[in-house]
């Protein structure tokens, strides 16, 4: 089982290294040491969607990011990105974030960015596990009062959960493509939980 998610975090590696290239099954059967078929079928398997699905969502918030924080054109980045023809592009951009790509760099707006989850052995899952419940009584406080700008905020509140693995499993922990398709004041999305 660990070789088989070892072969998947194999491919996403690849899949993240070469995303601007044309990326085949081939490609990621190589990366993984499995035939075409079987590594198709693993991915598949431990991330819910192909190889394919994959790799477009992923190019177009790569994309996405690229028209919210730089002065491209839609065709240059169509053309980094991958895509055969700029149509093309502009049809997957339109059905990924529901707008155009070209009123998208006018004017961006909060899209759902796809956040590829990362593969991991059991046995670092368990010890991060292990180890957030052995460190829960530890509480480090750090503040730094810091005047800023007035800011929106964005609240996707769960009404059961408790803590945060409960909160994921209610509203989704894909808040995070949200958040990172936001430009922020100091460059980095910011989150927070609070148990009431």
């Amino acid at each position: 089982m660990d070789e088989q998610r070892e072969a998947v975090r194999k491919m996403q590696d690849y899949i993240r290294e070469h995303v601007q290239e044309e990326i085949t099954i081939e490609d990621l059967a190589e990366a993984s040491a499995f035939s075409p078929w079987h590594a198709r079928r693993l991915f598949q398997k431990y991330l819910n969607m192909t190889p394919a699905v994959y790799i477009r969502r992923l190019k177009l918030s790569k994309s996405a990011l690229k028209l919210r924080d730089e002065q491209v054109t839609v065709l240059d980045v169509a053309m980094d990105m991958g895509f055969g023809s700029v149509d093309g592009y502009q049809r997957a951009f339109r059905r990924e974030f529901g707008c155009n790509p070209k009123e998208y760099s006018s004017s961006p707006v909060p899209v759902w960015l796809f956040t590829p989850s990362l593969i991991e052995n059991k046995s670092t899952q368990e010890r991060s596990v292990s180890e957030m419940s052995e460190n829960k009584d530890i509480r480090n406080i750090f503040i730094q009062v810091i005047e800023k700008t007035a800011r929106k905020v964005i609240i996707k509140r769960g009404v059961k959960a408790n803590e945060y693995f409960s909160y994921c499993e209610e509203v989704g922990c894909d808040v995070w493509g949200l958040l990172t398709s936001i430009k922020s004041i100091s460059g980095e999305p910011v989150c927070g939980c609070r148990n009431i």
